[in-house]
């Protein structure tokens, strides 16, 4: 019996099957991935890949891979880790494109997808980028984004480290979120297996920053990833944090360089 694969969706019916080669976790991790190392290239891909929470197309070939993600204090493996996932990276001219697998095999998510600006890391299994433009060195103009399995997005521009933060209980706000991404996502569920999260974000929501958008050819930025679950009691960070604070802090984040893909 062939599964049936549901995008955008909680449920999967069908046999368990081995995983397809593109849900494989990466082989290694490339170290620490923040200032002290060297940056990690994106690579312009050769066309827009196909929106279906899928990452098996043609577009996906030679874009850069992060991951496996790390304990996210610490780093290293968490082998036994719910939330063990890897990501897929690159941009167009008019976007930036992430792919992520996270091997929850049974992710939740109690938001509709439509849903404004839920708090998506309180009760969804989901995955979380941190996006700062440009390589300042310190912790002003950064963009969060969080997209749970069932599509729900929190999005949010910060203008300073955790800063602002308004408001009491459920009225909170944090940072800006009246800042739109208009990101565009699909996601794709094997239940008891894995789930896949494509996010497509326009550069053009990225307004006032201190440097090009769309970044040029050898232009850095700094971004994090994380996969969460769980109110994220569980969670996985590519570049980990090692005491320097919480999933915001800037200067924690790894470093990518966007370049021009080889022939």
């Amino acid at each position: 019996m062939r599964s049936t694969l549901v995008c955008v969706a909680l449920i999967a019916v069908g046999c368990h099957r081995p995983d397809p080669p593109w849900a494989a976790a990466a082989a290694d991790h490339p170290g620490d991935p923040t200032i002290a190392g060297a940056p990690l290239d994106v690579p312009r891909l050769a066309g827009a890949p196909v929106l279906d929470g899928k990452l098996d197309d043609a577009a996906w070939a030679k874009a850069a891979t992060l991951g496996p993600l790390v304990d996210p204090l610490r780093g290293g493996a968490i082998k036994s880790s719910p939330v063990a996932a890897f990501a897929r990276i690159g941009f167009t001219d008019d976007a930036l494109w992430l792919g992520v697998v996270v091997h929850d095999k049974s992710p939740v998510a109690p938001f509709g997808r439509d849903d404004v600006d839920p708090h998506v890391w309180g009760k969804s299994s989901g995955i979380e980028m941190m996006l700062q433009p440009g390589d300042p060195g310190d912790n002003k103009d950064y963009y969060e984004l969080q997209v749970d399995v069932g599509g729900a997005v929190f999005d949010s521009h910060f203008d300073d480290y955790n800063r602002p933060i308004t408001g009491e209980g459920a009225a909170r706000v944090f940072g800006h979120q009246d800042w739109a991404s208009g990101v565009e996502r699909a996601i794709h569920v094997e239940r008891g297996h894995f789930y896949s999260v494509e996010v497509k974000l326009p550069w053009k929501s990225i307004v006032g920053a201190r440097v090009a958008v769309p970044p040029k050819p050898g232009d850095v930025w700094r971004l994090n990833l994380y996969s969460f679950r769980d109110g994220q009691r569980f969670a996985l960070a590519w570049s980990p944090l090692r005491g320097a604070g919480n999933f915001h802090r800037a200067a924690r984040f790894g470093r990518v360089r966007f370049v021009d893909a080889a022939p």
